[in-house]
C-alpha cells in the first residue's frame, strides 16, 4: 500500500510538472505576440472620429456647392474610395464636356453620426440645396447618407453615398 501511494504521488508530481512546463510554453508564446497586439491596439486607438466628421463635411460642401459639374467630380476625388466614387458617378454616363448653366449651393448642414466601429462611420446629413439652372432657382431640403471607412495611411474616405430623400419647396 505504501508503494502504491508512492507511485500515485510520483505520477501526480510528474503530471503537475508537465502541466507547469506547458503553461510556461504558452506564456512565452503570449509574451512573444504581446508587442504585435500592442501595436494593433495603438493603431486602432489613433483613429479619430472627429476626422470622419471633417471629411464628411468637406465632401458635402465640395459636392453640393459647385459652379461646374465636371469640376466637382474632380475636386471630390481625394475624399473618396473607388467604390465611393462609383456610388456618386452617374451610372453609364460620361461627364459633359460643356454643360448648361448649372450652379448649386448647400447651406444649413446638420449631420447625425453613427459609428459602428473604429474604422467605419455613417452620417445622415440634412441640408438645404439651392440649384440654379438657366437662371431658375429651386431650393430643396435634402437628406443624404454617407458611409466612411478608415483607410490606413490615408485617413477617412467616403465609401458610399445614398440619397435618402428631399422635401421640395420654392423660394
Amino acid at each position: 500500500m505504501k508503494y502504491l501511494l508512492l507511485i500515485i504521488g510520483f505520477i501526480a508530481t510528474a503530471v503537475v510538472i508537465v502541466y507547469v512546463f506547458s503553461l510556461q510554453t504558452q506564456l512565452r508564446d503570449v509574451r512573444a505576440n504581446q508587442h504585435y497586439y500592442e501595436e494593433q491596439i495603438a493603431s486602432l486607438s489613433t483613429v479619430s472620429n472627429t476626422n470622419a466628421q471633417d471629411v464628411n463635411r468637406a465632401f458635402l460642401e465640395i459636392f453640393f456647392t459647385y459652379k461646374k459639374t465636371a469640376e466637382r467630380y474632380k475636386d471630390i476625388q481625394p475624399f473618396m474610395t473607388d467604390q465611393g466614387h462609383q456610388a456618386i458617378h452617374p451610372s453609364g454616363t460620361e461627364l459633359p464636356k460643356s454643360e448648361p448653366s448649372v450652379q448649386s449651393t448647400m447651406v444649413g448642414l446638420k449631420s447625425f453620426e453613427y459609428q459602428s466601429s473604429k474604422t467605419e462611420a455613417e452620417f445622415f446629413n440634412e441640408f438645404n440645396l439651392s440649384t440654379e439652372f438657366n437662371d431658375v432657382t429651386n431650393t430643396e431640403t435634402v437628406i443624404v447618407k454617407t458611409s466612411l471607412v478608415y483607410v490606413k495611411e490615408q485617413g477617412w474616405k467616403i465609401d458610399d453615398v445614398e440619397f435618402i430623400g428631399q422635401l421640395t419647396g420654392r423660394e
